[in-house]
């Protein structure tokens, strides 16, 4: 037993022993490490005294004469030495220890550097390559188009002077390819709104349609005409609009507005659409370019389509026309909201402001962002799916561009981005709502311009037909499945 407590001591005295002190030490650890020393000093002498008493106590010249053995100076001494000599070798093998560690660690980050690289690499292999992506190039042909539509109004507004048709303005770019994507692989389609304001003597007053039960928000144009007369004199003999609109037809031998383009007392969308139309056939010949180029003209209802092509190219044009809500980025258009439209009725269209956001977002977006290429995917695998529009899977876009911080549209986190517009999809059919991306919105940017009621109005849903249908709606969450499907042999495999 009185070995034991000696090899106790002695291993207590090791363990304990302080350190040695580099020069790169500050001094309040060299006195640290002097007091812990002098510390473990007494408390050895305190020790070998308790030894000593419990030696006296007992019994047996044995005990005595081995624990006089055993705390022999010399030994201990000895021990201490060697130790001290061991010392420095284990401070060198944790240095190298340590190291070695720092080195691994260093490897490790590296390691996962190149792995994140990889990633990308692969990630941008997979979207650039494998994924088949639009041939043509978006932006030429956005600028291709508002070139050939300026040169087509300039000569529609010659043609024009002098009559008491609608002023045609700039034509503006809006949809897909102005947004930098399309909505299938196929041929681009240039979407395009001429925004028409009344000719002189006559006024265009907006009614909002009062028939609540159709979907939207749909506007009726009044045409009016305007007295000329001088104040307090109306009915004089004077050439006025107003009171003296058949003279005034024949001295100009023009025909009248109310009666060429107006259904009653409303200008009529699908009278204005073909008029339109005329008016582009007659000019065509006119300009330089119809020497080198092929229009194929084709007039529906509420559109007008141009293909324009050449031994070398073609592009596709839809013509919309449209009126202005004050100075603000909403129009009412000729576009149909549904199969039985009334020709009288111009429906709200959001589609410039849509445009205007995207552009707004390009900007503050990182260089490097995947968000149309994300979208792209999408409507790529959303073809041949039925149960919900492409609309509502941009309007969900929207959103998310609108509230995810910009650093998380970083190439590298596409998947996640991909991942996140599903989600959202999948919850918005669940509750069978997925609220307007325009019609109420208060965290639009600033430049984005509302008029007041549809700043503060209440956002509409845009799957409120999903609740009266249950058909409907098991369509959309089977479509919503295909949707999933698709995107997954598109990543796989690189088509659909």
């Amino acid at each position: 037993m009185d070995t034991w407590v000696l090899w106790f001591l002695l291993l207590q005295s090791i363990i304990d022993y302080p350190q040695p002190v580099g020069d790169d030490w500050d001094e309040a650890t060299r006195l640290l490490m002097e007091e812990r020393a002098k510390f473990q000093e007494r408390e050895r002498i305190r020790l070998e005294l308790e030894v000593e008493q419990l030696a006296l106590m007992q019994s047996g010249p044995s005990w005595g004469d081995l624990l006089w053995s055993a705390l022999q100076p010399w030994q201990v001494w000895a021990f201490v030495g060697l130790s001290l000599l061991l010392l420095p070798l284990w401070f060198m093998w944790r240095k190298r220890r340590r190291e070695a560690e720092v080195s691994g660690e260093g490897e490790k980050e590296k390691e996962s550097e190149e792995e994140d690289e990889t990633r990308t690499y692969d990630l941008a292999w997979l979207l650039d390559e494998r994924i088949q992506w639009p041939v043509q190039d978006l932006q030429a042909g956005c600028n291709r188009t508002t070139a050939m539509m300026e040169k087509f109004l300039s000569a529609l507004r010659r043609a024009l002077v002098g009559t008491f048709f609608p002023v045609l303005h700039q034509a503006i770019g809006f949809g897909s390819a102005f947004e930098g994507w399309t909505e299938s692989g196929e041929e681009a389609v240039y979407h395009v709104l001429v925004p028409l304001t009344a000719p002189p003597g006559h006024i265009f007053r907006l009614e909002r349609d009062a028939d609540w039960l159709r979907p939207g928000r749909n506007f009726r144009v009044r045409v009016e005409l305007v007295c000329s007369c001088p104040r307090g004199q109306e009915g004089a003999n004077m050439l006025c609009f107003r009171h003296h609109p058949d003279v005034i037809g024949m001295v100009t031998q023009q025909p009248n507005l109310l009666d060429m383009l107006c259904t009653g007392s409303y200008l009529d969308v699908e009278k204005t659409i073909y008029f339109f139309y005329r008016l582009l056939e007659v000019s065509w010949q006119r300009l330089p370019e119809s020497r080198s180029w092929h229009l194929a003209l084709h007039c529906s209802q509420r559109f007008c389509h141009l293909r324009l092509s050449n031994s070398q190219e073609s592009f596709q044009v839809q013509v919309m026309l449209g009126l202005q809500r004050f100075t603000s980025d909403i129009f009412i258009s000729s576009r149909p909201r549904g199969a039985h439209t009334p020709s009288t009725m111009w429906p709200e269209t959001y589609s410039i402001a849509e445009t205007k956001f995207f552009r707004h977002m390009a900007m503050q977006l990182p260089q490097d962002s995947s968000h149309l290429k994300c979208l792209q995917l999408l409507a790529a695998a959303f073809q041949e799916c039925k149960g919900f529009s492409i609309h509502s899977i941009k309007t969900i876009f929207m959103h998310q561009l609108n509230t995810v911080p910009l650093s998380r549209w970083h190439s590298r986190f596409f998947l996640l981005q991909l991942s996140d517009v599903l989600e959202q999809l999948r919850l918005a059919l669940q509750k069978k709502y997925l609220q307007h991306f325009i019609v109420g919105n208060q965290r639009l940017p600033e430049e984005i311009r509302l008029p007041q009621d549809v700043r503060t109005a209440r956002p509409s849903n845009l799957f409120h037909s999903l609740w009266r249908d249950q058909a409907a709606h098991s369509q959309a969450m089977q479509a919503y499945l295909d949707l999933r499907h698709r995107l997954a042999r598109l990543l796989a495999y690189g088509h659909c």
